[in-house]
């Protein structure tokens, strides 16, 4: 049967619908307030608004800052300054509408990538649907923190390049030609400015622009290589230098290109970076690793430590989050964190030494936490306090030094985050094993499961997708294949490395995942029909 273009307006029309639905409904069923970056980055925005300072300070002398990037507090200031200066429920309905516009143009780059010209639009709607009932990406819409507006700007990204591509691989005229080459290169400025705008909201984005790039040249080497095949197979074209002219040609193509759309990107990076030159005097385009204002102390060598076997979520908030403000008993220390008894005896000793300093400290403490009370995240960055690492015992009390040396398991990390059952902030948030620990009250014997199993269906039908661009043989799939993978292994290698492995810091890779799904769908839809097709045939 098939389905005419009304009907697939009619379908995308629904789905649209039903996708702004469902965001709008959780962003108002399910609003969340917890995250202290949420409210980090509230207080910034009032800040701008009311104190036209931008800093995290919730009192005065309110000292500018630079623990955040501008993006995101601009945002909501942007949003307070229409509907109130406290109104997050305006903030999460327009995070659902962006939300919705993103699972579009979700749809509309897999429209794109798919290489069988009929099946685009199935591919679309397919791609559309997983996008609106993607339960990952849509509970962002309740919260204050930048992923929305990061998976927006990551497709949008990612539309640009493909319009780029897509005008400098067109067969025209030699007139024809030209002019789409301005239009690519237009786009590519495009997509520079939309990824440096999704810098400003989150650094890691970064890597989205490095996939970009990475591309591109993959792209120019891998069109080299097949004119330089096409040139040795046909003997008119057996010419000499007639292939070196033309790669020059590509090259030069592709590094105009790439440069307009590095300028375009920095440009976008500039005003902040110059800002923070002439405020603290530092070279600081992005912000810095760890969210401490300049001169703040950092305890490197415990986060160091923490990389070696922290690798489930459940362990970042007591062992990261609380340092400072609350004691580390050794006994919730996994026994895989220790590479021998000598270096858990070290541990011991210094977490011994942390602990004790905060007793004395209580009351210090809890005078700090009072005048700090409306922004906790002041607590967990505070510079003067002791790091663990180090100990008051005089130096021949000291016991010899032991070596900390497990490695780093980044696979197990990366499984870990990839597999996770991706609740973060539903009211059953939680890990699915052991089974013995889920929570009834909040029915996650339920919840979680299918959580965990709508993370391995995406997982299956992104896979799906992968191989079906792959195996069409089209050079565009493939060349879109590429940089699906580059932006999702660039994110899952950095991601497995730092100290506070969050699976939320993987959301981003749904939106690919359901353009991928949405291609399998429409390929396994065809080759499905086919047997029937052929029993028509016979009849």
């Amino acid at each position: 049967m098939l389905i005419t273009r009304k009907q697939w307006l009619l379908i995308g029309a629904l789905l649209v619908v039903a996708a702004a639905t469902f965001r709008i409904a959780v962003a108002h069923w399910l609003p969340n307030d917890g995250p202290d970056d949420g409210r980090v980055y509230a207080q910034m925005a009032r800040n701008l608004l009311e104190q036209h300072v931008f800093s995290h300070d919730a009192q005065p002398p309110y000292q500018p800052s630079l623990i955040r990037l501008p993006g995101y507090p601009v945002f909501l200031a942007g949003v307070y300054s229409i509907f109130g200066h406290t109104n997050n429920g305006a903030v999460r309905v327009v995070q659902a509408l962006i939300d919705t516009a993103t699972c579009g143009l979700i749809a509309l780059l897999a429209f794109y990538w798919q290489p069988n010209e009929k099946r685009k639009v199935a591919s679309a709607i397919g791609a559309l649907a997983l996008a609106a009932v993607c339960p990952f990406t849509t509970i962002y819409a309740a919260t204050i923190l930048t992923e929305v507006l990061t998976n927006f700007l990551m497709v949008a990204t990612f539309v640009a390049v493909t319009l780029a591509f897509r005008r400098s691989t067109t067969e025209d005229i030699e007139e024809e030609k030209k002019r789409n080459f301005k239009r690519a290169l237009l786009w590519w400025m495009v997509a520079g400015l939309l990824g440096g705008l999704n810098v400003l909201f989150r650094p890691d984005s970064g890597l989205f622009v490095a996939a970009v790039g990475l591309t591109l040249a993959g792209t120019m080497i891998w069109s080299v290589i097949r004119r330089k095949r096409s040139a040795e197979n046909d003997p008119k074209r057996r010419r000499r230098f007639a292939l070196p002219a033309h790669s020059k040609k590509l090259f030069a193509s592709g590094l105009i290109s790439g440069v307009l759309f590095s300028v375009a990107f920095a440009a976008v990076l500039t005003p902040w970076t110059i800002r923070n030159w002439r405020v603290f005097h530092q070279f600081q385009p992005l912000a810095p690793a760890h969210g401490e204002m300049p001169g703040e102390f950092v305890p490197r060598g415990y986060n160091l430590w923490l990389r070696t076997w922290l690798d489930d979520e459940s362990y970042i908030a007591p062992f990261l989050w609380s340092l400072d403000t609350d004691p580390i008993d050794i006994d919730d220390v996994p026994p895989y964190a220790f590479d021998s008894p000598e270096e858990k005896k070290r541990v011991t000793t210094l977490l011994e030494a942390y602990n004790n300093e905060q007793d004395t400290d209580t009351d210090a403490d809890a005078d700090s936490k009072t005048d700090n009370s409306a922004n906790p995240d002041e607590d967990k960055d505070e510079s003067d306090n002791k790091n663990p690492n180090e100990s008051d015992q005089p130096e021949s009390d000291q016991k010899p030094q032991v070596e900390m040396t497990p490695q780093i398991d980044a696979l197990k990390r990366a499984h870990t985050m990839w597999f996770d059952t991706h609740s973060q902030y539903w009211p059953f948030v939680g890990t699915l094993l052991p089974f013995s620990d889920l929570d009834h009250t909040t029915h996650q014997q339920i919840w979680l499961p299918l959580f965990a199993g709508l993370t391995a269906a995406y997982t299956l039908i992104g896979l799906a997708g992968m191989w079906f661009l792959w195996n069409s043989g089209s050079f565009d799939a493939r060349r879109w294949l590429l940089l699906v993978v580059l932006a999702i292994v660039l994110r899952l290698i950095l991601f497995s490395l730092i100290e506070n492995p969050e699976p939320r810091y993987l959301v981003e890779f749904f939106p690919l995942l359901s353009v991928l799904g949405g291609i399998a769908i429409a390929q396994i839809s065809k080759l499905t029909r086919k047997p029937q097709m052929d029993t028509d045939k016979h009849r």
